[in-house]
């Protein structure tokens, strides 16, 4: 399908919105001045609009869906809006996860925070919710109790009316019971997918968008699970830090959309190379983490000098070109984690700097201190 004709809705529902007049349309004026309502009763065709469209979709009203929505129906983010009308001329069509990984891409640092901020609002809320649903029967129950007291005082002087007043108070507690009942249903299930969205939110958080591997948030998060778990034997546990040997050379004579693509291949590379057991992290630029459990720091370097030897058989070509970038390889640096990650880490670092300068594609151990 062409741009033209992902843009047609748009312009058709723009027509509709304006009149099907072009702001410096004569009659358009005129038609203004004769109705001054008319921008609110504009806005308020696009808000009907942008709910048509959400319950169309089946997206939940979270202000990022909003966002989306107005973006492709008036075309004011043409790349958002570009992006939302191939989804829906795709076959799997538009979902939350599908907008989720498409504001991720687009916006990487921003868009995490502001979801998870939003998602928090909304749990918050949720959690108001049961909390004033719990209180309502809680009440009720303690006016029941109250009740029931008062009426058996009565029961002896006036049983009939007693027992007719017990039975209309337990039908209002009753009713009162299945609201809550029903409420805290809704709020369950409103929480099951607020707390499904947050799972997604804080799986994006912790990674990177261009390579899939974790980013730096995620490889400190799985450093400080080792590093915490109560079996963790602090002696077997290695950092890497590796990084692609002259990257800007790619950048530079290929293009930054080729970098892109050697730096996705370099770390999936490493992750399937190293295997499951291993976490491999995109850690910044065309540097990676790499942190493994259970080997020395001796045998870690080894089975990364391993893994840059047959990095480094590999000839690469230019997808887009055909052109060939031929070898790349990396440097990296390793060391022992001890009590202070901040201190391994930086000597891993100095250890990759060493090889940097003394001729790169090497795998170098840090000095023990």
């Amino acid at each position: 399908m062409g741009s033209n004709a992902l843009q047609a809705p748009r312009r058709s529902r723009l027509a509709t919105w304006f009149g099907g007049q072009q702001a410096d349309d004569p009659r358009a004026t005129a038609a203004s001045a004769q109705a001054p309502d008319t921008r609110a009763i504009v806005e308020r065709q696009l808000y009907d609009d942008i709910g048509d469209f959400l319950v169309r979709h089946r997206l939940s009203p979270m202000p990022i869906h909003f966002e989306i929505a107005h973006a492709y129906l008036t075309g004011a983010d043409p790349m958002i809006a570009g992006a939302i009308g191939k989804m829906l001329a795709e076959e799997e069509g538009l979902s939350a996860q599908r907008i989720s990984d498409l504001i991720a891409e687009l916006r990487p640092v921003e868009s995490v925070p502001q979801a998870l901020a939003q998602l928090a609002d909304q749990l918050e809320e949720r959690l108001n919710e049961c909390i004033a649903a719990n209180d309502r029967s809680h009440v009720s129950a303690r006016d029941y109790g109250d009740a029931l007291d008062d009426a058996q005082a009565r029961l002896e002087t006036d049983p009939v009316g007693t027992l007719e007043h017990i039975a209309g108070l337990t039908r209002a507690v009753v009713s009162t019971t299945r609201l809550v009942e029903t409420e805290l249903k809704q709020t369950r299930r409103a929480t099951e997918q607020l707390r499904s969205d947050l799972d997604r939110a804080r799986a994006a958080a912790e990674r990177d968008h261009l390579t899939g591997l974790p980013n730096r948030r995620g490889f400190e998060r799985r450093l400080a699970e080792l590093m915490n778990a109560p079996d963790a034997d602090r002696r077997r546990l290695v950092v890497a830090l590796v990084d692609i040997d002259d990257f800007k050379r790619v950048n530079d004579v290929h293009g930054h959309p080729a970098g892109d693509r050697v730096l996705k291949f370099v770390g999936n590379f490493l992750a399937s190379e190293l295997g499951p057991d291993i976490c491999v992290a995109r850690y910044g630029g065309e540097e990676f983490a790499v942190l493994t459990n259970g080997r020395s720091t001796h045998d870690a370097v080894m089975l990364l000098d391993e893994v840059r030897e047959r990095l480094g058989e590999r000839r690469l070509v230019n997808q887009e070109t055909s052109e060939p970038i031929g070898c790349v390889t990396f440097s990296a640096g390793a060391a022992a984690l001890t009590d202070d990650i901040a201190r391994a880490m930086a000597a891993a670092d100095a250890a990759l700097y060493k090889v940097k300068r003394t001729g790169k594609n090497a795998v170098n151990m840090a000095s023990a201190s």
